[in-house]
């Protein structure tokens, strides 16, 4: 079974690479003929090797675009119709070009972590980042809070010596709050005014769906926490809880640079918290004509509220439309990390997505879950009420990382309509090493999806790992698609190591994740998402065609050009 699978993903590159060796001299067959007015192009990219995610998966050799639109597609021959005297001529050598890459999970404004707060990741002791925490201190002798990420070790390292985990942060800052949030997010380590300010004692309940750690022996809080509402007790009883306007939008400037040089066009930002600062640095920017990626927002339900708060949320929804971005959508969580309980009531889980979806929303479900718990069948039975109660209609609605889901639900995935939007960079990690093989049957489905006709949309959760800027890559997450595997380590003879092959997709299937499915998520198919006439011109260039390119060596290749709407926003030196 497994020398099969090897066979079949090595056969699949071997068979697409003689389908672009072809494409040349097919490419007259997705040629459109232009009207008259549009024959003369503001640019021709020619003597390419232009995959076009059509529904033909058609290939071609050239493309014209006008007015930030695609004009044509087909041949060299047929492109010189376009080309006037003012016509920018590009020669892509031979390089490959796919449509702009759709990142369906991304929390681009987290990039203000790195901007603007002390990372503790480029540290491996205890005593390295609390001299770091210390240097920092010393650096900004007036300020009235310390943010940081990244001590995702602190319970280890407090249990080493012997102390509670707030206790590592008081030894080096007693006097103002210390919140370090894990790289994964679902976490904070804090000190003792950080719990002070925030009135967290041994009396304090966990509130739904978090959890405050406590000293086993006193039951004082020991400076961890867990899950969002948790976090939201901590957070806003600081002196400044969030990133102001201008720091978001010099975050979203940083962050769409990162994302042209990726190849990323289009992308779905789900935010944690209650964020009215980023809602107006958005605005201004596409206001201002500075937004350069389409941007694609879901905002975040607190668990406590229900019901109670699809009001505010319509009236953020209708204050806050833009031309690049827009809020469409709700995200939840059915669980956190780890932690192997749901986050809702089920029954308030239920009636609150059928108020989202009556009021329009599409709700995006965070559900990862574990061996013995399937949060993601507690989204599907509250999407499965909320049509029940407001009629099937084309919602779109989402779970996403999906890292457990039952094969029973595979169908119901389909039968509702409901689109999964795993992590494919994450497939290679060890994360579920310590899993028995015989139960990793559920874990990562991928194939499943594409087997059952659901148009599985892949994404990044950009920053929610320590392998972050990696892993926001699109190159990335389509070699590991198709692996399974490490992508920094793996070799073409480590192919049979996958633990469960028969997920594994194949190069044309996580093109297809990354493009037109996930500008399907985003109901942008019409305008985004292929390289066909009509649409916008969001295009990247790819230094080598991945069709001819062992499946290991996916995630080297670069990209040397980015378009969003045809405008250049990124070309690698290399590439003249």
């Amino acid at each position: 079974m497994v020398r099969k699978s090897r066979s079949l993903v090595l056969t699949s590159v071997l068979a697409s690479s003689l389908l672009a060796g072809v494409g040349a001299a097919t490419a007259g067959a997705a040629d459109a003929s232009p009207s008259a007015s549009a024959r003369v192009a503001d640019m021709v990219l020619r003597n390419g090797q232009i995959y076009t995610v059509d529904k033909r998966r058609s290939w071609a050799q050239a493309v014209a675009v006008k007015n930030g639109k695609i004009v044509y597609v087909g041949s060299n021959r047929g492109a010189a119709a376009f080309t006037g005297l003012n016509t920018k001529v590009i020669d892509l050598h031979g390089k490959m070009m796919t449509p702009g890459f759709v990142d369906g999970h991304n929390h681009a404004y987290l990039m203000a972590e790195s901007l603007f707060w002390l990372s503790l990741n480029p540290h491996d002791t205890v005593a390295k980042r609390q001299d770091a925490i210390r240097k920092w201190r010393a650096q900004n002798p007036d300020a009235k809070q310390l943010r940081g990420v990244g001590w995702d070790s602190a319970a280890s390292d407090a249990k080493a010596a012997g102390v509670m985990p707030r206790e590592l942060l008081d030894a080096v800052v007693p006097d103002i709050p210390v919140v370090i949030i894990s790289n994964g997010h679902h976490s904070l380590l804090v000190n003792s005014k950080a719990l002070e300010l925030a009135g967290i004692t041994k009396d304090t309940k966990n509130p739904p769906g978090g959890i405050i750690e406590r000293d086993e022996k006193t039951g004082e809080p020991n400076g961890i926490v867990h899950e969002f509402s948790a976090q939201n007790l901590i957070i806003n009883a600081l002196p400044q809880p969030d990133f102001t306007v201008d720091q978001y939008r010099q975050t979203i400037e940083k962050w769409q640079q990162t994302a042209a040089a990726d190849g990323i066009t289009s992308t779905f930002v789900p935010v944690h918290y209650p964020t009215v600062n980023l809602l107006k640095a958005f605005e201004a920017m596409d206001d201002a004509g500075e937004l350069t990626v389409r941007f694609d927002l879901g905002l975040w339900a607190d668990e406590n509220l229900g019901t109670e708060q699809v009001d505010d949320l319509v009236a953020l929804r209708d204050k806050y439309q833009g031309e690049r971005y827009k809020i469409d959508t709700i995200k939840i969580f059915a669980d956190g990390v780890g932690a192997g309980q749901l986050v809702w009531d089920q029954r308030v889980l239920e009636q609150t997505v059928a108020a989202l979806d009556k009021e329009g929303f599409r709700v995006y479900v965070h559900a990862i879950g574990n061996p013995e718990f399937y949060p993601s069948s507690n989204a599907l039975d509250a999407f499965e009420y909320a049509a029940k109660k407001n009629g099937k209609r084309d919602s779109r609605h989402v779970v996403t990382h999906a890292d457990w889901v039952k094969q029973e639900d595979v169908k119901r995935f389909q039968r509702l309509g409901v689109i999964p939007v795993p992590q494919p960079p994450w497939f290679g990690k060890d994360w579920y090493d310590d899993v028995p093989r015989n139960k990793l049957n559920n874990l990562n489905r991928f194939k499943s999806y594409l087997t059952a006709g659901i148009p599985v949309v892949s994404s990044s959760d950009f920053p929610s790992s320590d392998t972050f800027e990696q892993d926001m890559y699109p190159l990335t997450g389509i070699e590991v698609g198709i692996t399974r595997l490490d992508p920094t380590t793996t070799r073409e003879e480590d192919l049979d190591r996958a633990a469960w092959p028969k997920e594994r997709a194949t190069l044309p299937e996580m093109i297809t994740s990354y493009t037109i499915n996930g500008a399907h998520m985003i109901f942008a198919e019409n305008e985004r998402g292929s390289i066909e006439v009509g649409k916008k011109a969001d295009l990247v260039v790819i230094e080598k065609n991945l069709f001819a390119t062992p499946v290991t060596q996916i995630s080297e290749k670069k990209v040397v050009l980015t378009l969003f709407e045809g405008k250049e926003t990124y070309r690698a030196p290399s590439f003249e």
